[in-house]
């Protein structure tokens, strides 16, 4: 069995009183569990998301326990430069067989620290589209860089890839193709693998109940009908829709409540959560509304026994196309009804296997419609919950979602074009046209980490300006005419 340094998200879901918890550390305990079941050796460090820890705090390490598993190491803060050199010692020292970053940034970070190892590249979600989320959010470009920047270094040192959705690894075959990566020694190369949200163990046992947990017990009656949404309002929320088809639901049936859970995305997205929470202010029944904010996972698995429905929402965007939601897998697993909009991958696989209500994206009518629907019939929703949540643990068993990933650390491999024996025999040779091809590849990727796309974006205008101006287009006259 191999020995593999993985770097990942934290905080884990077990760990004790933490309530910050979103996909990207759910995929960690996706990939650890499965991991350790075939033999392998793992040493896990974990960074935190944006939230879980404070900005200011000087980083350091800390050991922590991951169930019965293994012990680990967490980063405690963003410290970059502190983390790449603790990643670059632990690299040195140790004798890993490969390395393995869990999403986007523990990849970056895994990258930058050039480990001299067979690297998988677990990009949990499409880095650029959530780029383009921000830009949409902050209406400006300038964070266009920053995204690049996370993307294209794992694109340029990973071996192997996982995406969180097929769709997205068509994208990450174009970004290959774009920093030279589609060249002639990956011809048979299987860079990308779809590695969907798995289901998650803590709902493989859950019972469903009418009983209100204690938290919500003076608020929400048992007999309630109890609409649960659970996880991040990010920039994909459509909380117009949100607010609007509830305000319909709830003046049609004054026994549904609303129950969520989460809040802002930190660091990413602070103002969808604050606009949902004025628009429920606004429009809906104070005293059936129960915004709960971000919460132990304790009380998210009581509310998902609990809970009548649970839904998703998504506007029409990048994202959403290209994206995951890991809760709709979650709540499908747990045996709880499921609303969503079209969109995403997983609502069309819903959609195609009859696991729950799918809605148009930004139909207000037909979403409401489907809540009051849900509290005038639960039986037949409870009915189909059941019967998807047997297919939905079939198909999104973690063991299953990772069978290539696992095959793969059982005998680690390189890419060809970064096998170290084939690169040393290439640059062994005399210069020549196939050398000169390869260098010239590895210049344009690297011009790609290293060069400032985004201005060059912003300053496509100011160049068509002065190719317009008349001295440039009088020299160009002049030059062609010398030519002929």
């Amino acid at each position: 069995m191999a020995e593999i340094l993985v770097v990942a998200a934290g905080p884990l879901l077990e760990e004790a009183g933490t309530t910050q918890i979103s996909g990207q550390c759910m995929r960690t305990s996706h990939f650890i569990e499965p991991m350790k079941a075939a033999g392998h050796q793992v040493r896990l460090l974990t960074v935190p998301i944006p939230g879980a820890s404070d900005p200011d705090d000087r980083c350091s390490v800390e050991k922590r326990r991951y169930k019965d598993l293994l012990y680990y190491k967490a980063f405690t803060s963003h410290d970059e430069a502190y983390i790449i050199n603790a990643l670059r010692s632990v690299l040195h020292k140790s004798n890993f067989d490969a390395v393995v970053g869990i999403n986007a940034y523990p990849a970056y970070l895994v990258a930058q620290a050039a480990p001299e190892l067979p690297f998988w590249a677990d990009l949990y979600g499409w880095t650029m589209a959530e780029g383009q989320t921000r830009a949409a959010l902050v209406n400006s470009d300038r964070y266009y860089d920053h995204f690049w920047r996370l993307e294209v270094a794992a694109l340029l040192a990973a071996d192997r890839f996982s995406t969180a959705s097929a769709r997205q690894g068509n994208a990450l075959y174009g970004e290959l193709a774009m920093v030279g990566r589609l060249n002639r020694h990956t011809f048979d190369w299987p860079f990308a693998t779809t590695i969907p949200t798995a289901t998650s163990p803590i709902y493989d046992q859950l019972q469903r109940t009418r009983k209100t947990p204690p938290a919500l017990a003076d608020k929400v009656p048992d007999d309630a009908h109890m609409i649960l949404w659970s996880g991040g309002f990010n920039t994909w929320t459509d909380v117009d829709l949100l607010a609007e088809s509830f305000r319909s639901a709830m003046e049609a049936n004054p026994n549904i409540h609303l129950v969520a859970t989460g809040g802002a995305v930190v660091g990413h997205d602070d103002k969808s959560y604050v606009r949902f929470q004025k628009l429920a202010a606004e429009q809906l029944p104070a005293d059936r509304v129960h915004l709960l904010g971000w919460v132990e996972t304790e009380l998210v698995v009581a509310l998902h026994a609990r809970a009548d429905v649970g839904i998703n929402v998504d506007c029409r965007n990048t994202e959403t196309h290209f994206g995951a939601r890991t809760r709709l897998t979650h709540m499908m697993g747990a045996g709880l009804p499921v609303l969503t909009t079209r969109g995403t991958e997983i609502a069309e696989w819903i959609e195609e296997n009859r696991a729950g209500e799918v809605v148009a994206s930004g139909d207000v009518a037909a979403f409401a419609d489907a809540l009051i629907d849900s509290a005038a019939d639960p039986n037949r929703w409870q009915r189909r919950a059941q019967r998807a949540r047997k297919r939905v643990r079939e198909a999104f068993d973690p063991q299953q979602t990772l069978a290539d990933f696992l095959e793969w650390c059982g005998e680690p491999k390189w890419a060809p074009d970064r096998d170290p024996r084939l690169t040393r025999r290439r640059g062994a040779r005399k210069a020549g046209p196939d050398l000169a091809e390869d260098v010239e590849a590895l210049l344009w990727a690297r011009l790609k980490v290293e060069g400032q796309v985004g201005p060059l974006l912003t300053d496509r205008e100011s160049l068509r300006r002065l190719r317009a101006k008349w001295p440039l287009r009088l020299w160009r006259s002049i030059k062609s005419r010398l030519k002929g």
